[in-house]
């Protein structure tokens, strides 16, 4: 038998953004536990590769927390590993790493593209409104009402999330807040926090608060939380308890039988396709002057998407609504309607196409809207036939809207 083969060097990740997230890489450990040592060499480099990944991680997790934990940080699935890597490497105190972590969270595209993945929890999508007010106040420097707004957010999704329970986040008692299978569950994470969060306020404090204590806030007691520290910890805060969520869901789905070799030969090669694809992205744009640019197959069906808006077809305009909307034609040809039919879309042309980020691109049209004549954008994402992100061109990989919801005016034109 040769002999096993050495650790895999840690590789230097071209991007925040190609390093996977704890959920993807523990995923991928799943489909790969029951490779024995009869696999092919080159496979078992790979599968080392992914664990050494997760061994990273782990580090990067425990790190985060010794420095952050005490201050009611939570890391969540939606910080990315590289970024956290570098701002705990450049900074030596907690002070430091939060000013660092906070200046991630004002950035307005990390941030609208964190909460964009809410929408796969119907609890959050149903409260896009609240979370877009908080949003818009959040980069108003209007702290303590975009606090407020997450905190009712929070509140109420928890409420949603088991109806046979029907309590809301400020009802449960922290250990029930506990994720096993997600770095929230860190015993430094969601549950630590909550303990702050349910603190008893019966006298007003008008020294200035930087914690999420819920019940001083929401009745009043504390009246100085107007800043910046306090409504990013709300944002952290949210989508800590949206990971909590996704565990608890996947912890009471029933255990699937182990996969054979057969089905899992196909899924190895699916995810390393789309993270060599993630690896080798360069960021690009089409323009009209390119050769084939009409025909192009994002333009195609960016162009479709107009023409069902312009000519009120909402039952085809429904057919690009993204997977967590898509299901039900009839219920998303209404939504449609009730979107986009009090914008009146006149004559447009596509001119421009600007692939940002791998397998999603942000659309350009110059159009008339209700009679007026400017630019448009908005968002696709090409998705594959069961409902994840695909890789462009492959068979069964369509383009799709990013979001489904109404769009709403910008500098620019309109964001879709």
């Amino acid at each position: 038998m040769s002999a096993a083969p050495a650790s895999p060097t840690p590789k230097p990740y071209g991007s925040a953004k190609d390093l996977p997230s704890y959920r993807e890489l523990s995923q991928q450990i799943h489909v790969l536990g029951s490779i024995t040592l009869f696999v092919m060499r080159a496979q078992r480099k790979k599968i080392l590769a992914i664990r050494h990944d997760l061994d990273r991680l782990v580090a990067v997790v425990d790190e985060f927390y010794d420095r952050l934990g005490v201050q009611q940080w939570i890391f969540h699935d939606q910080l990315n590993i590289v970024e956290l890597e570098t701002i705990l490497a450049q900074t030596a105190t907690a002070e430091a790493a939060e000013q660092r972590l906070i200046e991630l969270y004002r950035d307005r595209e990390t941030l609208s593209l964190w909460i964009l993945r809410l929408n796969a929890h119907h609890g959050l999508k149903v409260r896009r409104r609240q979370i877009q007010r908080a949003f818009d106040h959040y980069f108003a420097d209007e702290f303590d009402s975009a606090t407020l707004q997450l905190i009712a957010v929070m509140d109420g999704f928890v409420n949603d999330f088991q109806p046979a329970a029907r309590r809301g986040l400020a009802a449960r008692e922290p250990e029930e807040m506990a994720a096993w299978d997600s770095v929230v569950g860190h015993h430094l994470g969601l549950t630590h926090a909550m303990k702050a969060f349910h603190k008893t306020f019966k006298k007003r404090v008008d020294e200035e608060v930087f914690e999420i204590h819920r019940h001083g806030m929401v009745h009043g007691s504390i009246v100085n939380f107007d800043n910046v520290v306090v409504a990013t910890k709300a944002w952290c805060m949210l989508f800590a308890v949206a990971d909590w969520a996704c565990a608890t869901t996947k912890a009471a789905t029933p255990a699937l039988p182990e996969p054979r070799w057969g089905t899992l030969w196909p899924q190895i090669q699916q995810l390393y396709a789309q993270r060599r694809f993630r690896d080798e992205f360069v960021p690009s744009q089409l323009l009209p002057s390119d050769p084939c640019f009409d025909n192009q197959d994002i333009v195609v069906q960016a162009t479709a998407f107009l023409q069902a808006w312009r000519y009120q077809r909402w039952g085809l305009v429904a057919r690009f609504a993204p997977p967590t909307s898509a299901g039900r034609a009839k219920r998303s040809a209404v939504q449609a309607k009730a979107m986009l039919e009090r914008h009146r879309l006149g004559a447009f042309t596509v001119s421009q196409v600007c692939f940002d980020v791998a397998c999603a691109a942000q659309i350009h049209a110059q159009a008339e809207l209700n009679g007026i004549p400017g630019e448009i954008t908005f968002r696709m994402v090409s998705y594959g036939p069961t409902g994840v992100v695909g890789i462009p061109g492959e068979p069964e990989v369509n383009w799709l809207l990013a979001t489904w919801m109404a769009p709403r005016p910008v500098e620019s034109g309109l964001a879709g």
